[in-house]
């Protein structure tokens, strides 16, 4: 889980039939990519909150995300983006990494076999998704939110949920992701990453991932 000092003072997307959201798997860290420090402490802007970040080694056991979290996200976004500060925060539940790509293309929160049979084949894993219908953001059973990239996935998750509660239209779901990658690089660069090193997402594959097919 993050953890929060006390207030301070002053994933290629493709587009789900399902009306899902997700954020793609990325590749190991890169050997060129910037050393991660021991630990990172960020005071997030335009919030009076703190984070702690460690390596992805030093990561601990999952655990969801807490309220006082998702309230900095919402708080930032809302600053950074056109998007409305509102802090009606979806449910989070934890799942495999099986269950969650299931879902992704089935519907199906489920990780049995018969189930994940039903996902097409070769297509590239996810690592957390966003279901409009129940408000619920789907989070891997290891997250815990200790490494920038993993509070990354969140906040792209979370746009999607403002995205929703703000009725806000797009002329495909594609379209929808520019938003949510563009925060999610923003995120990523306040702890000195970026999408490339975490994510194995270049400028072409964001372009082309991010606008509509037709």
């Amino acid at each position: 889980m993050p953890h929060f000092a006390r207030p301070a003072a002053g994933f290629l997307f493709l587009s789900s039939l399902l009306m899902a959201s997700v954020v793609l798997a990325g590749q190991p860290e890169s050997a060129s990519a910037p050393p991660s420090p021991r630990r990172q402490t960020v005071l997030i802007p335009s919030t009076d909150y703190e984070v702690v970040v460690v390596p992805r080694h030093q990561s601990r056991r999952g655990a969801p995300p807490t309220a006082a979290l998702l309230g900095a996200i919402v708080v930032w976004l809302s600053r950074n983006f056109p998007l409305p500060e509102n802090h009606d925060y979806p449910q989070i539940r934890m799942a495999s990494a099986a269950a969650i790509n299931t879902f992704r293309h089935t519907g199906l929160l489920s990780d049995k076999p018969p189930d994940r049979a039903r996902v097409p084949p070769g297509q590239r894993a996810v690592v957390a998704v966003y279901d409009k219908s129940t408000k619920t953001i789907l989070l891997p059973m290891d997250w815990n939110g200790r490494t920038a990239a993993q509070l990354s996935v969140l906040v792209h998750e979370m746009v999607h949920h403002l995205q929703h509660l703000a009725t806000i239209q797009y002329d495909c779901p594609q379209s929808s992701e520019a938003l949510a990658y563009a925060a999610q690089a923003k995120w990523l660069a306040l702890f000195g990453r970026d999408l490339m090193h975490e994510f194995q997402l270049d400028g072409f594959t964001l372009l082309v991932t991010t606008q509509c097919s037709y």
